[in-house]
Formats: structure tokens, C-alpha cells, sequence
């Protein structure tokens, strides 16, 4: 899955692109979501599956300049694309790595923000997982996307992903994971977008 993966958005990397990053409407939008987040100033973010790192300024307006940013991607291309994108920040730190396994020491983490990434984790308990050792206690876990599920998982059918691994549980199967892990869900959201907020225990 993990060599899967990165063959796939290497290949994309270029031509990938958010809508956000031309399209004020669509950038607003995003900024009205990732109010709900409850980043704040100073807190220290993991952004697994960062892509060209088009999404991290949203976290980094919040976190501000005393604030420190991880940013993890399987694929190297995409990586280098965010390093480009972002290298005015200096509070930054990348790992080109699979995001089930990050070199950085135990519950440092405020916040882990898997943002439109999260259905190309498999299998997915064992990032919930990482994503737990690494957190604070009472850290938070948000598990998002621009759109709902039904239309998320539709997009990536049509785009032939493996849909046994590349899909975004139903809420039932989320929830269990979850708890599984160590989280409660502490809020959840499935119309316009795809929102769940879940907090280390």
C-alpha cells in the first residue's frame, strides 16, 4: 500500500491542484472549517498526507510564528512541492515518510489535522495509532475534508483507487476505530463537509 500510494501521487503531483488556491470563495469556505479546528496560537501540529502543502498556511495562520508544524508525506515529489510552497516559514519540519511511522518521540503533539488524507491510510488503525502516541493527553485528533463522504468516496472511485483501502468509513466503523484506539469523539459532521474532532483519553 505504502509503494502503492506513493507511485500514485508522485505521478500527480504536478498536476495537482486544490481549488482554494485560485478561487477566493473556495478559499473562504475552507478558512469557515478550519474555525472549528480550535488550533491555537503556539500549538505544535502534525499534517500527515500535507501534499504540495497547500492547506498548511491555513494551520499556520492560527498557530502563528511561535507555533511548530510537521508536515509527513509518502511521496517525495509532493514533498518537494511543499518545501517550495512553504519555504517562507521558518517553523516548520518535513518527514518524507509513511505517516504510521514518524521519527519524533512520544505525546509532543496538540493537534494532528488529517486534512482530505485520510482515505489513503491503510490500514487505518495503524495511523489512529501513531497519531495517539504522538499526541499530548487530551490532544486532539481532526479528521477532515472539503466535501462529504458519500461525494469523497465517489471521486475516488471514478478515479479507479483501490476502494478495499483508499475509502472513508462510515461513521459506525469510524467511531470503533477510534475508540478502539484511544479517542473519543467529541463532535461529527457529514453534509456540507466531513468534520470529526476526537480527543485523546
Amino acid at each position: 500500500m505504502v509503494n502503492e500510494n506513493k507511485k500514485i501521487f508522485n505521478k500527480l503531483a504536478q498536476s495537482y491542484k486544490n481549488l482554494w488556491v485560485n478561487d477566493i470563495k473556495e478559499k473562504r469556505r475552507v478558512e469557515k472549517i478550519v474555525k472549528i479546528f480550535g488550533l491555537k496560537k503556539g500549538m505544535c501540529v502534525l499534517e500527515p498526507g500535507c501534499g504540495r502543502g497547500e492547506f498548511t498556511p491555513f494551520i499556520l495562520n492560527k498557530t502563528g510564528s511561535q507555533g511548530k508544524v510537521y508536515l509527513v508525506d509518502i511521496a517525495d515529489k509532493m514533498m518537494n512541492y511543499a518545501k517550495n510552497n512553504l519555504k517562507k516559514y521558518k517553523n516548520i519540519k518535513f518527514f518524507n515518510c509513511c505517516a504510521s511511522k514518524i521519527p519524533l518521540q512520544s505525546q509532543i503533539l496538540d493537534m494532528v489535522v488529517v486534512f482530505n488524507s485520510f482515505p489513503h491510510f491503510y490500514p487505518k488503525e495503524k495511523f489512529i495509532k501513531e497519531f495517539n502516541r504522538l499526541l499530548k493527553e487530551k490532544g486532539i485528533l481532526i479528521i477532515c475534508h472539503d466535501m462529504p463522504s458519500r461525494k469523497i468516496n465517489e471521486l475516488h472511485n471514478n478515479e479507479k483507487f483501490n476502494m478495499k483501502k483508499n475509502i472513508l468509513p462510515d461513521k459506525k466503523e469510524m467511531f470503533k476505530m477510534l475508540m478502539k484506539q484511544g479517542f473519543v469523539v467529541k463532535k461529527y459532521e457529514n453534509k456540507e463537509y466531513y468534520f470529526l474532532k476526537a480527543q485523546k483519553q
